[in-house]
């Protein structure tokens, strides 16, 4: 059984390319886990430090700020084996340092190591971010009850600014420097989505499709449950879903199963974050495509079950989609009970209206034909297929109707002829409906078919599809009003349609501010 009007699309088209702009994005501190205690005064020569980087942080002065800074590092750079009993101590003034080095303007994360202060080895190139892992990896050695609190301090100042350079890199399109300061990101910190973005986005400019999914796991796994990701994480989901996909379309065999699995599963969770979207009908599409490929149509039907018993809880457009899928695994029950569903989410919708009647007389239900058709052209009065399923109605009642047979030919009875006379009369009646029909949707001026509606936050979109049936030419002023749920008129738009001359067609799209729009209605174009 083929549908009037399928929905079809790919979750391809779902989201728009996202720039990413961590409006979240700062600096975290260290907190105060309990057993995490840094004695950070002993010996004193740690004590005077503070002191010191207290007038480094209050210099507005950069060649000011450095000596000082320069004076910190050379305390804690000669002889260090003062400080061989505080560790901890020793390497979070350390760790300090290198952090304040790290963002001074005008310095290198790669500068000669007397350059910022070592008195040891002053012409080696020193690596700050390699540096200021290391004190932070030795504080944790040397006090295992500090790891939670030194998590905090890796997203440090340092942290945050090629965190951004790499972020501002990805988004100009520059992937060698995205790569580089996405890298120097991870090196300090592992915990937070953003630099897993960049380097899922650099993997994906390279074509490496597994390395990019994996870090898009990653960035929905540190993600977590932070709303402040939802965006982030959503795109990631949808991005591994699409390659996922992608990849299942062009492998083969059991690989090309095993990647439709894994897409059609991407695709679930997708859509369980996403139903309630205008995207949603998409997803839908894309993971009954998925699980095809896989060679599993069988859960097909059961993605769309708790649908089918639960429509309150989705969308029309997911309805209509999932009934048209019904519709092509020959599941017409599925397929009715889903596009009634729809009919309950939106009584305006256009798919329902249009196809129920169809299902209905696959299954010989022909009186139940009637409602939606009657709705369907009371909204589009020049629908030719609304007034033809009338003309389907009555050839189904028509055949219905059994006329007797007389037990005797030659002679039937008085009761026999007036049954037979009764039931040929119905029959005729229900046939001289069926030709009225018939004739009055072909004799419709123009007909006209929905091409597309789309419903914005701000504006709703009806493309309408004319084709003039009549011999003169046609010139027409269409006014198209938007409905919300209870019948009343939120919006409206007027075009000129024509001329247009006898078989022509042309589509012409209506739009108005009506975001509370969830059908539309014309009257009859003579």
């Amino acid at each position: 059984m083929r549908l009037s009007s399928t929905r079809r699309a790919r979750a391809i088209t779902l989201l728009g390319a996202l720039s990413v702009a961590p409006a979240v994005l700062a600096a975290q501190p260290g907190g105060v886990s309990a057993g995490c205690t840094i004695d950070a005064n002993s010996p004193k020569e740690l004590a005077v430090l503070e002191l010191q980087f207290q007038r480094a942080k209050g210099v507005p002065n950069a060649a000011d700020r450095q000596s000082a800074l320069k004076g910190i590092m050379k305390e804690l750079d000669t002889k260090p084996e003062r400080f061989a009993k505080n560790p901890a101590g020793y390497n979070l003034r350390l760790a300090q340092a290198l952090t304040m080095w790290g963002t001074e303007a005008g310095v290198s994360l790669t500068p000669a190591r007397g350059a910022i202060g070592y008195q040891t080895n002053p012409t080696e190139t020193i690596d700050v971010i390699d540096a200021l892992d290391a004190s932070l990896k030795a504080i944790v050695a040397a006090v295992p009850a500090c790891e939670a609190d030194v998590k905090g301090m890796r997203q440090n100042e340092v942290w945050l600014a090629v965190t951004r350079k790499a972020l501002d890199a990805s988004n100009a399109g520059q992937m060698d420097s995205a790569s580089l300061y996405a890298r120097r990101s991870l090196k300090l910190s592992a915990d937070n989505p953003y630099p897993h973005y960049v380097m899922a986005s650099v993997a994906n400019a390279a074509k490496d499709r597994a390395g990019a999914i994996g870090h898009w796991k990653m960035v929905i796994s540190t993600a977590g449950a932070d709303t402040n990701y939802r965006d982030l994480k959503n795109q990631s989901q949808y991005l591994i879903a699409v390659n996922q996909f992608e990849g299942a379309m062009a492998a083969s065999g059991a690989e090309k199963q095993t990647m439709a699995r894994d897409a059609a599963a991407s695709f679930k969770t997708l859509f369980g974050i996403m139903k309630d979207r205008a995207e949603a009908p998409s997803i839908v599409q894309s993971w009954s495509e998925a699980l095809m490929m896989s060679g599993d149509t069988a859960a097909v039907v059961t993605m769309y079950s708790d649908m089918k018993a639960n429509p309150k809880n989705y969308s029309e457009g997911v309805l209509t989609l999932a009934a048209s899928l019904a519709s092509q695994l020959n599941k017409p029950d599925d397929a009715t009970a889903l596009f009634e569903g729809a009919l309950i989410a939106n009584p305006y919708s256009h798919d329902a209206l249009l196809n129920l009647p169809l299902m209905y007389n696959g299954k010989q239900e022909y009186a139940k034909m009637l409602a939606p058709s009657r709705k369907l052209v009371e909204l589009e009065p020049n629908n030719h297929s609304g007034w033809m399923w009338f003309a389907y109605h009555a050839q189904g009642m028509a055949n219905a109707v059994k006329i007797p047979t007389a037990k005797n030919k030659a002679a039937p009875t008085p009761a026999e002829v007036k049954a037979i006379k009764e039931a040929s009369a119905e029959r005729k009646a229900w046939s001289d409906t069926l030709i009225k029909y018939q004739t009055f949707a072909d004799g419709l001026p123009v007909k006209v078919e929905v091409a597309g509606f789309s419903r914005g936050a701000k504006e709703t979109s009806l493309a309408l599809r004319f084709e003039q049936q009549a011999a003169a030419e046609g010139n027409y002023s269409v006014t198209v009003e938007f409905v919300d749920v209870a019948g009343a008129t939120v919006g409206s738009a007027t075009e000129k349609v024509g001329p247009i001359k006898k078989g022509e067609s042309k589509s012409v799209t209506f739009k108005a501010a009506a975001p509370a729009a969830i059908g539309f209605r014309y009257k009859a174009i003579k």
